[in-house]
């Protein structure tokens, strides 16, 4: 009687970062928002007869920079420096930012916040009281952008 084995490879699955994906949705939430406030006039007080591509556009660059600096600076190192505090700063400058809704800021920081705050869970097996505290304070800021992006 003849035996045969077959020897089984185990493929390591490779772990795709969320990091790049919530910076496209942070970006993407800004650039949705921004249009509503700049191009949906629900009040019925906006007389003006001007485009508002360039304001818009405008505001699409500053959401843009944002995204850069956010995940670029503060995003990618987190793992290394303290991800939960850096969430909790984060979630406080987005609900700061919640005064200059038009310019997408408060939901690029918010999303900001989230990923360092799934970073610190990642490291630590659990959401710290900081990372729960940005957060809370990103949901609030996103809560006050569709806000202001309503109100216009």
């Amino acid at each position: 009687m003849t035996t045969t084995s077959m020897s089984s490879t185990r493929v390591p699955v490779t772990e795709v970062s969320r990091t790049p994906i919530l910076a496209v949705a942070g970006l993407a939430v800004s650039a949705v928002l921004t249009a509503i406030g700049t191009f949906w006039d629900i009040t019925g007080n906006d007389h003006s007869k001007g485009s508002h591509v360039g304001p818009y556009l405008a505001s699409v660059g500053i959401a843009v920079v944002a995204t850069a600096v956010v995940f670029g600076l503060v995003v990618r190192g987190a793992e290394n420096g303290n991800p939960g505090r850096r969430s909790a700063i984060l979630g406080a400058i987005a609900v700061v930012t919640c005064v200059v809704f038009w310019t997408g800021l408060p939901a690029v920081v918010a999303f900001g916040a989230i990923a360092t705050a799934l970073a610190a869970r990642d490291l630590a097996g659990r959401f710290s009281a900081s990372s729960k505290a940005g957060l809370v304070l990103a949901a609030l800021a996103l809560a006050g952008a569709v806000a202001g992006a309503i109100a216009g």
